[in-house]
């Protein structure tokens, strides 16, 4: 049986997009002194989720391990099911409800802004967040606030560049995808139980979450629509396995953007590099991902569509460590994603509807018969969402996700999560 997966606060990449020139609202000056703009963005949120479906899947094979990370891991929430001899433990089923963060957690930004000269800025950015629900459940713990991003940005007409913890780039356009025209406003798959937030939206099901990182980055002016980042960022190790890291990761993304009248077009392309290394030893395993799509609108009619594909990466973000990216010999499983959302923008709400699948392909050391191991065949997830804008700073949502995790050995799991919520954004 799978132990509790680790709590998803990994999944909150968004909070960055707040301050992302193309989908944030307008900063907040509270004030001017000696040259200098001080702003603030940020949001508040909270969300009652109700889950219910199938509990840990049970191995049909003897000896057969099922590694942790796909699905949903369902432990003190379970209730356990009985075959009809009343001995032998079957699939038993789940039922949770929780008071939550969403998608993107409780987040309070400031920044500074000023002219170096008549053509060029400097902007220094730095964001907290948090949840509102308390490690484990205890409602007495503390809540950790997180600074979660701080960097400063020059930029002019010969373009920017970037130091410090941000968004890095790749997948970067797949997590723009569902923060516009998914869960934005909303909740999505909890990912956890019983773990603390924030949610995860469609991360997992064909959206490979981008994350924060510490990096340089240069990003090039537009030309005829087209524009290049490129980056360098602290190294990541797959924990548990190759801990060890001698070169920092590389990242891109080129992008294409095209406004014709009512219709506007973003494409995107972006990748990243990863050598990583046995602790103490030269060998090696390399991870690598590529991820592409575009989002496409026309008047009210928006449309998102994104894929991505590479080794190591795991089923969440890029790098992600555990038994599911890397197998019990150390060698990297390969994965793949896509998704498409659609929405449909009027002033006063929105209507959100999507779909994504992600994939891990076994290895040949897989189908040992000795060892057996399941990883995720397909996980798949189908999301609708309605938010009404009670005004351009407050907006209620309710949002539905249902999916289905099969293991390679025929394991199946379903769940389903209704969320329902406030948000407030400055």
């Amino acid at each position: 049986m799978r132990r509790a997966r680790a709590r998803l606060a990994t999944f909150a990449t968004l909070t960055s997009l707040l301050g992302a020139p193309s989908l944030a609202r307008a900063d907040v000056t509270i004030a001017h002194a000696d040259n200098w703009e001080v702003f603030t963005t940020g949001r508040v949120n909270g969300f009652f989720s109700y889950g219910f479906g199938d509990a840990n899947p049970i191995p049909l094979m003897m000896g057969e391990q099922i590694p942790q990370g796909g699905g949903v891991s369902v432990n003190s929430d379970g209730m356990p099911r009985f075959a009809p001899d009343g001995v032998t433990h079957i699939q038993g089923t789940f039922q949770s409800m929780r008071l939550r963060s969403g998608f993107v957690p409780n987040v309070l930004g400031f920044g500074l802004r000023r002219r170096i000269n008549d053509d060029t800025t400097l902007k220094v950015y730095i964001a907290l967040w948090a949840t509102i629900e308390s490690d484990g459940q205890r409602k007495t713990n503390p809540v950790t606030t997180d600074a979660r991003e701080g960097y400063l940005k020059v930029e002019g007409p010969w373009g920017s560049v970037l130091a410090g913890r941000a968004l890095d780039l790749f997948s970067r356009g797949a997590t723009e995808n569902d923060f516009l025209y998914g869960h934005g406003y909303g909740l999505g798959f909890p990912g956890n139980i019983d773990g603390t937030g924030p949610a995860a939206g469609l991360i997992n099901f064909g959206v490979m979450a981008a994350f924060f990182s510490p990096g340089l980055v240069y990003t090039t002016p537009k030309a005829g629509g087209v524009q290049l980042a490129a980056g360098i960022y602290d190294p990541t190790p797959l924990q548990g396995t190759y801990e060890a890291t001698r070169w920092a990761r590389p990242e891109s993304e080129l992008t294409y953007d095209l406004h014709a009248g009512s219709f506007k077009m973003h494409l995107f392309g972006n990748g990243q590099y990863q050598k990583v290394y046995l602790p103490g030893s030269n060998t090696s395993a390399t991870s690598w991902g590529v991820g592409y799509g575009g989002r496409f609108e026309v008047g009210p009619i928006h449309l998102g569509l994104a894929g991505h594909y590479g080794p190591g990466l795991g089923l969440g973000y890029a790098l992600e460590p555990g038994s599911i990216s890397v197998s019990q010999q150390s060698h990297l499983r390969t994965f793949d994603g896509y998704s498409g959302i659609l929405q449909f923008s009027h002033v006063k709400f929105d209507i959100n509807a999507g779909a994504g699948m992600s994939r891990t392909y076994a290895l040949a050391e897989d189908d040992d018969p000795n060892m057996p191991v399941s990883v995720p065949k397909q996980q798949l997830g189908i999301f609708a969402a309605f938010v009404w804008h009670f005004t351009d700073y407050l907006a209620y949502d309710i949002d539905a996700l249902t999916g289905q995790t099969k293991w390679y050995f025929g394991e199946s799991q379903r769940y389903t999560f209704i969320n329902t919520g406030l948000t407030a954004v400055w």
